[in-house]
């Protein structure tokens, strides 16, 4: 009954703080406190959607988990000094538009033995590090294929959205939720006032918390080349170069009225997982505003920003789908890596057995569902469509 209480009471950031101290034994927030202006926010955003019991103990038990691992994280380090000491270097970034073929674009990359990448199940708990000992078979590993499952239980369609197997290489946004700074919490909550602060705000030391992630995940976990994929990043590509310098960003192309349906579908799909949404031209409107946003400021930001526009290689969705280990190659060459004929076997032998390459051209939906206007879209991506769209034609 006290639980249950407890649970109803209203989300408050300081309460909070304090009751992730306590499960922990820990106090030191590191000197670094801008998290809190993110947490803040959706803590006052979930609030005001008046939300059910469930809801909110749902919220309130993943700002926990965040919290006490900020917490665990700083002790590591106070601990551990080498940890930050390490140096992510010249790091493969995908920062394409959901939807535009990230995934399968990442999948390839990360069929190269020398490459490194996050895996799902340790963005979602990066404490204690990842060791390379028993990486494969990480009891966290089970923790969250669970929720995977439960996910797909309510909601089967994801299946064909999106791969939910949390062993595969996991996307920037999830690790960005861990500075409240994430267009997952909009994704899974709904959340509107934080997802309208996420459109409005560059949050500062978003990619402290993102680079001090990798080094947490590098420090014992395995070493390689490091590829890494959110299409969050296209909101402060001057802060992603800002934080690695020698960064190669790969920037995938398609229509984003397709992809922007494309995402609203998947979205649907969540929140009905969790048992949030259900008004589908909400959900457009949320994804339109919120995506629309992301590639006029990247747009912007290459054309005014000569050190990003010459980290950039733009590929087109058509030529992942048709050429995919063509496509492989030129990025391969862009940023100076050999390409060796045991990666293109690799790549083959992907392509031809995993369940991720195989789902390609499944996924039914369009834009009318979800009130989306195509011709709002032309009009507020228009710098976008004049420079980019000889790359948007469908294979």
């Amino acid at each position: 009954m006290l639980e249950a209480a407890a649970t109803e009471k209203r989300l408050d950031e300081q309460a909070l703080l304090w009751a992730a101290e306590r499960t922990t034994g820990l106090a030191n927030w590191g000197s670094d406190t801008s998290f809190r202006q993110g947490l803040s926010v959706l803590v006052r955003a979930a609030e005001a959607m008046h939300p059910e019991p469930a809801f909110r103990a749902a919220i309130r038990a993943r700002v926990l988990h965040i919290l006490e691992t900020r917490l665990r994280l700083e002790e590591d380090s106070r601990l551990h000094p080498e940890i930050e000491a390490q140096e992510i270097r010249q790091p493969l970034v995908i920062i394409g538009l959901p939807r535009t073929g990230t995934t399968i674009s990442y999948d390839l990359l990360t069929q190269d033995p020398a490459a490194r990448a996050p895996r799902e199940f340790e963005l979602y708990y990066p404490w204690p590090a990842s060791e390379a000992k028993n990486f494969d078979t990480d009891p966290r590993i089970a923790t969250v294929q669970k929720m995977y499952d439960t996910y797909l239980a309510h909601a089967p369609q994801l299946a064909e959205i999106q791969r939910l197997d949390c062993t595969q290489p996991g996307e920037c946004n999830h690790g960005m939720m861990f500075h409240f700074a994430s267009s997952n919490f909009p994704a899974e909550y709904g959340v509107p006032d934080y997802a309208q602060w996420i459109i409005d705000t560059v949050p500062e030391g978003l990619y402290r918390t993102h680079k001090r992630l990798l080094q947490q995940f590098q420090w014992k976990g395995p070493k390689g080349n490091w590829v890494i994929k959110s299409p969050h990043h296209l909101f402060d590509l001057g802060g992603l170069i800002s934080a690695y310098p020698d960064a190669g960003l790969v920037w995938t192309h398609r229509d984003p009225v397709a992809t922007l349906s494309s995402l609203s579908s998947m979205i649907a799909g969540l929140q009905a997982a969790v048992g949030q949404g259900g008004d589908l031209h909400a959900v457009g409107r949320s994804v339109v505003d919120t995506w629309t946003e992301a590639m006029a400021r990247a747009t912007r930001a290459r054309l005014e920003n000569p050190e990003i526009e010459s980290s950039i290689i733009d590929i087109a969705h058509r030529d992942v789908v048709l050429d995919p280990i063509g496509s492989v190659r030129r990025i391969y060459a862009r940023f100076g890596r050999r390409f060796t004929p045991d990666l293109e076997q690799r790549i083959t032998n992907f392509l031809a057995t995993n369940p991720s390459a195989s789902r390609l051209g499944k996924h039914r939906h369009n834009a009318e569902q979800f009130g989306i206007d195509p011709a709002e879209i032309h009009t507020r991506l228009a710098d976008y469509y004049r420079r980019f769209g000889h790359l948007l034609t469908k294979p």
